[in-house]
């Protein structure tokens, strides 16, 4: 009966060390339990392929009244206030089910560098964003590409799920 309980820990510590400090799923796992079922919105720009700091867009509550804005950094919050923004209080994204989130942000970034590989460019940074559009609806990865001069020249949708591409603007040539 030990030797499973050991198993079981020593996999989990694995799994946690395994987790990228700067990754989306380490920023959603830094957030106090209060909003992990009510975050809207993640997003991040200036990766390559982790961002200094991700922004969180969640409810401040169960009432759904009140919106939060959260920013996190290797892992650890350094702000969190009252959003103030229109955008976020009349948006109509849903929280995001996070038990669907299966794709962390390091994924959907080598996935774009497949893409943009081959189609004969490269990835210099790019933003992200993960959103829901419905209740039962599956989170969606944004991924926006820049080249190593800055300038845009594509985007990726992606589900959160299994990394599926449903929409592309600059990619003709799967890799």
């Amino acid at each position: 009966m030990l030797k499973p309980l050991a198993f079981a820990l020593l996999f989990a510590s694995s799994a946690l060390q395994a987790t990228d400090s700067k990754g989306a799923l380490a920023c959603l796992e830094a957030l106090p339990e209060q909003y992990r079922n009510d975050v809207l919105k993640l997003s991040a720009d200036n990766a390559a392929p982790d961002p200094d700091t991700w922004y969180i867009s969640a409810q401040s509550g169960r009432d759904g009244k009140g919106m939060r804005s959260i920013q996190v950094a290797s892992g650890q919050i350094i702000s969190d206030k009252p959003a103030l923004g229109l955008r976020e209080i009349f948006s109509s994204a849903k929280p995001l089910d996070l038990s669907k989130v299966q794709l962390d942000s390091r994924e959907i970034f080598d996935i774009a560098q497949q893409y943009a590989g081959a189609n004969g460019k490269q990835i210099g940074t790019v933003s992200f964003v993960l959103n829901q559009q419905g209740t039962s609806a599956v989170p969606i990865w944004s991924i926006w590409c820049y080249g190593p001069n800055g300038i845009y020249f594509g985007e990726l949708k992606l589900l959160a799920t299994d990394g599926t591409v449903i929409s592309n603007d600059a990619f003709p040539k799967k890799p």
